[in-house]
């Protein structure tokens, strides 16, 4: 192996020991060792060499969203090698029902994967936090995060509150209109 990333660590009649730095995914293949005795004899393996994904990203928000328009959030992640998992979370808690997509770039053989989440928007949505989540067995269980804060518009709701529920004649009682809408 002519290759200056390789370097000879131990040479002895029982071992012979390489190290590989800067690993890339075009160095996954069968490594061979040969005794050259009479007859030679070899020793094979196959090293797998792991894509980390690259760290996520969430598209197609516009803020704000009035309340009851479509959202589709898209959240995209390439280069990982075998194909990373994707999932959804809004306020910690994880969203299933999801469109899920790879692709293969046949060159480098990694894949871009992507998801996306489709919903109304709701008013209960304002200030929640969505977050796409990336697994892959190259991160060492930390997965990649990619957050987005939710802003819904919504139409006010209005109501009129009485200081006292049943007035009597001559007492004086207070109404109070409360609304509560976004914008204020």
């Amino acid at each position: 192996l002519r290759d200056n990333r390789i370097e000879l660590v131990r040479a002895s009649w029982h071992e012979l020991s390489i190290s590989v730095s800067d690993v890339s995914l075009s160095d996954e293949g069968q490594y061979t060792c040969s005794l050259f005795t009479m007859p030679v004899k070899t020793s094979k393996a196959f090293l797998t060499v792991l894509g980390v994904p690259e760290k996520p990203q969430i598209t197609g928000f516009t803020s704000p969203v009035m309340e009851g328009e479509r959202m589709q959030l898209t959240c995209k992640t390439s280069g990982s090698k075998p194909a990373a998992d994707i999932r959804w979370f809004k306020n910690d808690k994880e969203v299933k029902d999801v469109k899920y997509l790879k692709e293969e770039d046949a060159i480098r053989k990694t894949f871009t994967v992507s998801s996306t989440l489709d919903f109304l928007a709701d008013r209960s949505d304002d200030g929640a936090v969505v977050s796409c989540r990336v697994d892959h067995e190259s991160l060492n269980s930390t997965p990649q995060i990619a957050m987005q804060v939710l802003e819904i518009h919504y139409t006010p709701l209005v109501k009129i509150i009485s200081s006292n529920s049943w007035p009597e004649e001559g007492q004086s009682i207070i109404l109070t209109c409360e609304s509560k809408g976004k914008p204020v």
